[in-house]
């Protein structure tokens, strides 16, 4: 079709431009072709909970210097790669990528293209511990343990390793590891854990039932209540329990022993006991479990006890209620001592029931139920002596408080009295004061006045003396009072005479004008 729409194109313009198209047209298929190999060939997806190993399929083999060594190893782990790098003069990573062989490292979480003609790509499932359980790796490279070890505690050691998995999710390399699971030890409330070391130190101090910290052996420290992980290669946990345990000695059970009168007497009780905590480990690995103890220790000493005991009273004093409580003491008193030094805290001891021999049962009984009505007629006695004692107190109490009311009544007014008393004393004494005040006060008022009346009077008195004592010499002078008195009287009256008389305007001057006036006019015989 281009060939005919272009008239002027030659076959030789036409061939460059199709080989030009091909070469294209096959790159372009080679890399679709090779995008689609390794996307859908090569391409390794890693998913969540999963993981990655490669596995070189091609390279070069352990060398032969190091065969003896390591024997025939498939996994290339840090202490293998570093020792082939040391021996060939190889770098580390050039070791990893050509040796043949499992890569120690693991690829988590993602996308990879390994290249698929030296490395097999195995994806491997996470490992998932439970919250209850715990998990040990046993390694399966490296050199064999060696004897009597039983966990790996170096790096290039096979078998099981210390570290424990705990609950959580990891990701192990399941062709280099194995994992063993294990359930974790729940110590319940009342037990505690005793541990056994199964490899450490050897003891320092031989022949002992407990060893010290790290030591190989039984440890003297347990393990308190929880959820315990560990490795069971290197450490043991028994449980115990240190609650305390009832023992019933009932029938066949029952401790038997001779009375003093060889009387054969038999004794049914409770024995409660409990192990003490700080020596569970020592008395478990000496003694045993919970039953050994039993057997061993406590029902040996409560028999020894109450047949040594047993063997100083009478069958008879065996139905008395007070031997029985002292028997019973005393059994309690003597096991806890026994068995307190073993590790065994006996709580108590009581006898429920001491069954003394069939042919002197009934008379004894007999005796023992006098006994018993002889002592509840006393009882009843002394009973009723109480209650009329007792009632004679509440009759005294009651005249007491009759009594007492009737003294807290006088007391009572005597006190009122007493107050009222003071009171009037206190006001009788506060008027007093006042009026004495007062007194005081009026005193004093009458001071003054008395004293300003005084100095007026004595004022006018110095006036009057002042004004008299030149009186007083003027009469001293003239001899007397008369002759001075005549004397002031015409100094007096002298100048007011001589006035008038010179004065003939004054009234007095009238009067002797009337008369001069009179004279001139009056008839003449009138006149003479």
């Amino acid at each position: 079709m281009s060939d005919m729409g272009d008239p002027y194109a030659t076959p030789t313009d036409r061939r460059p431009f199709s080989l030009i198209q091909a070469v294209a047209s096959g790159v372009f298929l080679l890399l679709v072709v090779t995008g689609l190999l390794f996307w859908f060939v090569i391409r390794v997806e890693v998913n969540p909970d999963k993981l990655l190993v490669y596995v070189n399929k091609t390279g070069k083999r352990l060398p032969a210097a190091l065969t003896d060594e390591f024997g025939d190893q498939v996994v290339l782990y840090p202490e293998l790669v570093s020792r082939i790098a040391a021996a060939t003069g190889e770098s580390e990573d050039a070791v990893r990528v050509g040796y043949k062989g499992i890569r120690y490292r693991v690829l988590g979480e993602g996308r990879y293209f390994p290249n698929p003609y030296s490395i097999k790509p195995v994806t491997l499932d996470a490992t998932i511990i439970q919250q209850d359980e715990m998990g040990v790796l046993i390694r399966k490279f490296g050199k064999p343990l060696p004897y009597p070890k039983t966990v790996a505690t170096e790096p290039d050691e096979r078998g099981p390793q210390a570290e424990i998995l705990t609950p959580a999710k990891h990701y192990v390399n399941l062709l280099a590891y194995d994992v063993q699971r294990f359930k974790a030890a729940r110590i319940s409330e009342g037990h505690v854990g005793v541990v056994t070391l199964l490899s450490g130190d050897d003891p320092k101090t031989k022949n002992t039932y407990t060893v010290q910290p790290g030591e190989k052996g039984v440890q003297s420290e347990t393990v308190p209540p929880g959820l315990e992980y560990y490795n069971p290669y290197l450490k043991q946990i028994e449980i115990v329990d240190v609650r305390s345990h009832k023992y019933d000695m009932l029938g066949a059970d029952a401790i038997q022993f001779p009375s003093s009168d060889s009387f054969t007497i038999a004794i049914e009780g409770t024995i409660e006991w409990a192990l003490r905590p700080e020596h569970v480990a020592r008395v478990t690995v000496e003694y045993g479990n919970e039953s050994d103890i039993l057997n061993k220790i406590i029902l040996p000493n409560a028999r020894s006890i109450s047949r040594i005991q047993g063997s100083k009273l009478s069958a008879r004093e065996f139905i008395s209620g007070k031997t029985r409580t002292a028997f019973q003491d005393l059994l309690l008193q003597e096991l806890r001592r026994e068995c307190w030094s073993q590790g065994i805290d006996i709580k108590s001891a009581l006898v429920r029931d001491i069954k003394p021999p069939a042919e002197i049962a009934s008379l004894i009984s007999q005796r023992e139920q006098a006994d018993q009505e002889i002592e509840r007629s006393t009882n009843q006695m002394e009973e009723a002596r109480s209650e009329s004692l007792l009632v004679e107190q509440q009759e005294l109490q009651k005249q007491n408080g009759a009594l007492g009311d009737a003294r807290r009544e006088v007391v009572t007014t005597v006190q009122q009295a007493k107050q009222r008393k003071v009171i009037s004393v206190t006001q009788a004494q506060r008027e007093l004061e006042v009026a004495r005040l007062e007194l005081e006060a009026a005193e004093k008022l009458a001071m003054a006045i008395r004293a300003t009346g005084q100095a007026e009077a004595n004022v006018i008195l110095f006036n009057y003396s002042a004004r008299a004592e030149p009186l007083k010499r003027a009469v001293a002078a003239f001899g007397d009072g008369t002759t001075y008195a005549q004397q002031f009287f015409l100094k007096k009256t002298a100048p007011s005479i001589r006035s008038v008389l010179s004065n003939t305007d004054g009234p007095f001057a009238e009067v002797f004008k009337q008369l001069q006036t009179f004279k001139t006019t009056s008839p003449k015989g009138g006149a003479e």
